[in-house]
């Protein structure tokens, strides 16, 4: 009888695989070859399933990508935690600030990079998107500043939240995890009227 193969389990595997050959060695050491070692296939059948290296790492940033929103989603379902806190938290989740989320960084990293090299647009806009949307939440929640700027206060938190990632990423000893903290926390506190500080 047949051997019955489950092509989705095969799938989650390989993208697993390719996930965990990011964070140990970069984009460059994810080749379709070290892969398939990893998950005791032949390059041919890693191929089957993701003809090509970019709809391997689109599968891979699906991945990281769903994890992250689940992350932030869990923090927003947390009824103890504040208006603002939920923002700060949010925001904080997608910084590596530990293990998961450094590796889940390098992957998009790794993920921007390779678009780029690819002659690709490579920034993404999941980060300005957060930004926006915790605006938003707040705005809604009249906890604004009245005159608050705010698009160019999305271009600042983005730049700030990106440039403490890639010093997280890089450099992780230039920056502790309760200075970059703190330096959200007063980034979100500029955004509130005062009552809500």
């Amino acid at each position: 009888m047949p051997k019955i193969i489950d092509h989705e389990k095969k799938k989650e595997q390989i993208v697993e695989y390719t996930w965990q050959s990011i964070v140990n060695s970069g984009a460059k050491g994810a080749t379709v070859r070290t892969i398939a070692k990893l998950a005791e296939m032949t390059p041919g059948q890693i191929r089957y399933y993701f003809p090509t290296h970019s709809a391997l790492l689109d599968a891979v940033m699906e991945k990281v990508n769903h994890k992250v929103a689940q992350r932030i989603q869990e923090i927003f379902d947390q009824e103890d935690l504040t208006e603002k806190e939920r923002v700060i938290q949010a925001i904080l989740a997608v910084l590596p600030l530990d293990d998961d989320r450094y590796a889940d960084m390098e992957v998009w990293m790794a993920f921007q990079y390779e678009l780029h090299e690819a002659g690709t647009n490579s920034m993404g806009d999941e980060i300005r998107l957060l930004i926006q949307k915790s605006l938003q939440y707040l705005s809604e929640k009249k906890m604004l500043q009245e005159e608050l700027p705010v698009e160019l206060t999305t271009m600042r938190a983005h730049a700030l939240v990106d440039g403490l990632a890639l010093h997280k990423l890089l450099t992780p000893d230039r920056i502790n995890n309760e200075h970059a903290a703190k330096l959200i926390r007063n980034e979100v506190h500029s955004w509130l009227k005062e009552e809500y500080r």
